[in-house]
């Protein structure tokens, strides 16, 4: 019997049927293909799945960022953050931020830049972001082109957006900046990121019945450090074809970060829950993890995801705490830990 039906049989043993109020004890393997793990994010998100891809890059074997910015950013400071990055993004060298990269594989402190060659980008800049500008994003495809053929990347820039997720059904109205940081401009977000990553996909109903029930939480805290400031809870979204017993890897698994003011302290589940990604997901056997921030009073008041040093020196590369922690999460799903 493999680790990943032990697994399952604990999901059913322990917690019962699966349904809306099932709350995982903790994550259990699942039938994934671990050569299609995907990342994305928003915001401080955005900028967290590029240090994802970056510092992982033989894991995830895509990244998406959305209204974040290139890597390495913030040089560790908050305001170099809030001052170059956030509001003029005209004064970042790329070759800075590719020399860090460089320095950090010499230093085996992110994998091979080489495995990035194979990957697939997906930038999105909204058109009218005044939070994060989205300058940031021209510096991060001249960052992924030094670093991956183009055509392996697809920017998006002409949705008329603020700061925010963007949906074609779900939100406050297109071009507002305001929680809970989904917008609906008529524009399927979701669906463009997870077809660029996974090629022709079933395209979702307007309504998946039953679509909560597919939803369960889970404990952190088994990946929690002092410092890594995690969210008591995570959530993962498991679609009805992917809890069946293990199929020889025959669901996918996308990772997605929440941006600033968007965790749990502030929105609940109303994030995770209204992406338009879980939609896709049910129907093309993707699982989505959703893990969680946590805020805190002097060093990260708004639940952001570090991507300015909060969590130490080595936010940006596999030695972070929050990057640590990410990385036990998707290998505890394929068994791996």
């Amino acid at each position: 019997m493999t680790i990943k039906t032990l697994g399952l049989i604990f999901i059913f043993l322990c917690v019962g049927p699966l349904n809306a109020q099932t709350r995982l004890t903790k994550l259990v393997p699942l039938n994934v293909n671990p050569n299609t793990i995907t990342v994305s994010g928003v915001s401080a998100g955005g900028f967290m799945a590029v240090q994802m891809h970056v510092a992982l890059s033989s894991v995830f074997k895509g990244a998406a960022s959305v209204a974040g910015g290139v890597y390495w950013c913030a040089q560790g400071n908050a305001m170099t953050a809030q001052m170059n990055c956030m509001r003029s993004p005209s004064v970042l060298n790329v070759d800075t931020f590719l020399g860090k990269a460089k320095s950090d594989e010499a230093a085996n402190k992110i994998e091979k830049l080489e495995n990035i060659k194979r990957s697939r980008v997906f930038i999105f800049a909204a058109k009218n972001d005044t939070i994060v500008h989205p300058g940031n994003s021209d510096k991060l495809y001249e960052f992924y082109s030094k670093l991956t053929p183009k055509a392996n990347i697809k920017y998006k820039s002409d949705v008329p957006s603020g700061h925010s997720w963007i949906t074609n059904r779900y939100g406050t109205r297109c071009g507002t900046q305001t929680s809970p940081w989904i917008t609906n401009c008529n524009y399927d977000l979701a669906g463009d990121i997870l077809t660029f990553f996974y090629g022709k996909l079933n395209s979702p109903k307007s309504t998946v019945p039953d679509m909560k029930r597919q939803m369960f939480t889970f404990d952190q805290n088994e990946f929690q450090t002092r410092t890594s400031s995690l969210f008591p809870t995570g959530f993962i979204y498991i679609p009805k074809s992917c809890q069946a017993a293990p199929r020889g890897g025959a669901c996918h698994l996308h990772v997605n970060f929440h941006g600033c003011q968007m965790g749990p302290n502030y929105l609940n589940d109303q994030y995770v829950s209204n992406t338009g990604l879980n939609e896709w997901a049910e129907i093309n056997n993707i699982i989505v993890l959703y893990p969680q921030a946590a805020n805190s009073v002097f060093s990260n008041p708004y639940g952001c995801w570090d991507w300015f040093g909060y969590t130490g020196s080595d936010y940006v590369n596999k030695n972070g705490p929050q990057i640590i922690a990410i990385q036990k999460m998707v290998y505890r799903i394929l068994g791996k830990y």
